[in-house]
């Protein structure tokens, strides 16, 4: 029987795509037929085994249905790890039997894309059926391991392809990284073209570039250098490790033979062999076998599918019931050891103790040797902290004074570093400023040249330089005489010259234009600081009135959904209470009009309408209880004469067939007339 919680699971999953079920708990309860439960079943197995392009489920109508493809479906089920089937012949009802439909569909929702996938994987790892007469041919044998070998490489595949999904990576996210890397690509190209067209001109190019690659080669060397001195700093650590547990095991060996016999020594030893041999052959085997037996459980639970609740609770059923049945035994085992002998019981018992005894022995045994484990695990990186040697008395003293003052030399230093770190981030403000500055005077004087009619002279003083520093390295690449370079310099000393005094009044008019921007930009700061103060006090009032506002309108909406309520209900009152009065006055009587009205529609009051009704049904009550007990007293004998009249019938019309035949002649048989009569009871 389905429960309430998994009718409504199979719901919620069957609203979802791609079943699309509208369905309540209560129709799939009740109303809907097996039929259309077996289509929803068979549509489920079609998406469930969408991947097989030879799947017996694909547009199924449940009218196709028959032996052959229920076998097929219970088959399909037990793959899935379906536990409900025991016997495949007690299912071959599921297309009439709702609680086992409503059970396979709650499997197969519960876990879909499981399901999914195990349909998918059985497609490729099921092994084809193969007939006895044929299983030893040596083609058949081929094939199989060629299967087998095909079926491993695609069980290697598969969880490639799964760790592949499980990392995270999909083809969107590698065209991103693929495109981005060649975007990067495309730029160090970029940066390796404008490298080589700077060093195209330099000097000695062909030794810079050798430098360079030296350069990298001495740098690469010197980090794998410096790895292999990690690598070996590392194994100097465990080497001198090593060294200094064997160099105390030494020095306990050396205090146990100083300080014992050769008759303790072999006691001692012969103890510890005792232990191990104990702990050889009793302890590690149970502890190996415990410890296989829950990577067996373990592996089995991981292969099972997901347990229902249903499942759970049987299990914990078995559980009670073999707990039981053990405690019963161990009670029936207890009798029969007290029947007995008495002193085999006693030494049973004795036996028992010492063996508690001996595995509680042995967990001290286990938890001390960890405990001394940590301990000297401990004591060991302790050891690594602070050295190979223990420092004392004057040693110490002068250690801890040059700890001190290393300490205090790092706390200066700490602080000039946070100065001159304070420093840097004011210069480098203080450069940012500078050059936004530059750039606004720069876009500043242009608009001057241009309104001076003197546009282009910056661009032209500094396309001069750059002029000026081509001509000389041409010059000197030439051999040109100091002479020409004088003249040149003389010429553009004057070109520059008429430029600065063309430009004098430009720059003390932009000296003026500057001083009154700073004012202008300080009063504007006030005015902005005032401005801002008032939209936020603004925004504020603003925020509150609108927060009252809202609050009123909501109280306004409530006092008159009240109004209109308490209206409506006052006036239903007045109409029932007219009413009232209205019934009272036609009871009374007096009243001319009330008389009127009462001869229109026929009675007093609805009172004695009503109870004049009531009346005329139980009088109809009464007839109709009446007429029910003479046709239940009628109906055994009404049904006989029934039965007499079609029996009757019967006979006639064997009767009328007979005498045609008689006539027509078809028969043989001598003519005797008879007399009917009917006779009535």
């Amino acid at each position: 029987m389905s429960t309430p919680q998994e009718l409504k699971f199979i719901v919620e999953k069957l609203v979802q795509a791609p079943f699309s079920k509208t369905w309540s708990v209560i129709q799939i309860h009740d109303e809907i037929p097996e039929q259309m439960l077996l289509q929803t079943l068979l549509d489920v197995l079609q998406y469930t085994n969408e991947q097989d392009a030879l799947s017996p489920f694909k547009k199924v109508d449940y009218r196709e249905v028959n032996d052959e493809l229920l076998y097929k479906i219970i088959d399909f089920l037990k793959m899935l790890k379906f536990k409900e089937i025991e016997d495949p012949l007690d299912w071959m009802d599921l297309g009439q039997n709702r609680q086992k439909l409503l059970k396979a569909l709650y499997f197969l929702l519960s876990d879909l894309p499981s399901h999914k996938k195990r349909a998918y994987l059985a497609i490729f790892l099921s092994v084809p059926p193969v007939p006895v007469d044929f299983a030893h041919d040596d083609v058949i044998v081929q094939l199989g391991k060629e299967i087998e070998n095909m079926q491993e490489q695609f069980k290697q595949s598969h969880k490639y392809l799964e760790s592949i999904k499980d990392s995270g990576l999909n083809a969107g996210t590698l065209k991103r990284e693929i495109q981005q890397m060649e975007e990067e690509k495309h730029q160090v190209i970029a940066k390796i073209q404008r490298l080589k067209k700077k060093v195209e001109h330099m000097a000695k190019k062909d030794q810079w570039l050798e430098g360079a690659k030296n350069l990298r080669l001495q740098q690469s060397k010197e980090m794998d250098l410096l790895e292999r001195l990690r690598e070996q700093r590392l194994q100097l650590q465990e080497s001198d490790k090593r060294a200094q547990k064997v160099s105390e095991l030494l020095k306990e060996v050396k205090h146990i033979v100083s300080s014992s016999t050769p008759e303790s020594l072999f006691t001692k030893i012969e103890e510890e062999n005792k232990m191990n041999r104990f702990l050889a052959l009793e302890t590690l085997p149970k502890r190996r076998e415990a410890m296989v037996n829950k990577i067996k459980d373990l592996t089995f639970i991981l292969s099972e599918p997901a347990m229902s609740e249903k499942d759970l609770a049987k299990i914990e059923t078995e559980i009670a019931n073999l707990n039981k049945s053990s405690a019963a035994l161990a009670e029936e085992k207890m009798k029969q050891s007290a029947s007995g002998d008495a002193n085999l019981a006693l030494f049973r018992q004795q036996a028992a103790i010492i063996s508690r005894k001996k595995e509680s022995t042995l967990d001290v045994l286990n938890r001390t040797t960890e405990e001394l484990k940590k301990v000297q695990e401990e004591a060991q990186s302790k050891r690594d902290t602070i050295g190979q040697k223990m420092l004392k008395g004057d040693d110490f003293k002068r250690y801890v004074s040059e700890l001190r003052g290393k300490s205090t030399l790092y706390k200066r230093k700490k602080a000039e570093l946070s100065g001159l770190m304070v420093e840097n981030g004011i210069l480098s403000r203080t450069v940012d400023i500078l050059k936004q500055q530059h750039d606004e005077l720069k876009a500043k004087l242009g608009n001057l040249e241009q309104e001076q009619g003197i546009a282009g002279f910056h661009d032209a003083q500094e396309t001069l330089e750059f002029v000026s520093e081509k001509k000389s390295q041409i010059d000197q690449e030439k051999g040109a005489t100091l002479e020409q370079v004088s003249k040149i310099v003389e010429q553009l000393m004057e070109t520059i010259n008429q430029k600065k005094n063309l430009l004098a009044p430009v720059i003390a008019e932009l000296r003026t234009l500057r001083q009154q921007h700073q004012d202008l930009e300080t009063a504007y700061g006030e005015k902005k600081r005032q401005y801002d103060a008032a939209v936020l006090g603004m925004d504020s009032d603003m925020q509150q009135l609108e927060e009252q506002v809202k609050n009123l309108s909501s109280e306004i909406y409530q006092n008159q959904t009240k109004y209109h309520l308490l209206n409506t209900l006052l006036k239903q009152i007045e109409i029932h209470q007219d009413r009232v009065m209205g019934e009272m006055k036609a009871y009374i009587g007096g009243d001319e009009m009330t008389e009127l009205v009462q001869k229109t529609r026929g009675f007093k009051t609805y009172r004695d309408l009503y109870t004049k009704k009531t009346l005329e049904l139980e009088h109809m009550a009464l007839k109709l209880r009446e007429t029910q007990k003479m046709v239940k007293e009628k109906h055994e004998p009404n049904m006989k004469q029934i039965q007499m009249f079609k029996g009757l019938s019967k006979l006639l019309k064997l009767k009328v067939e007979q005498n045609q035949k008689i006539i027509s002649g078809e028969t043989d048989d001598k003519v005797i007339v008879t007399h009917d009569r009917l006779v009535l009871v």
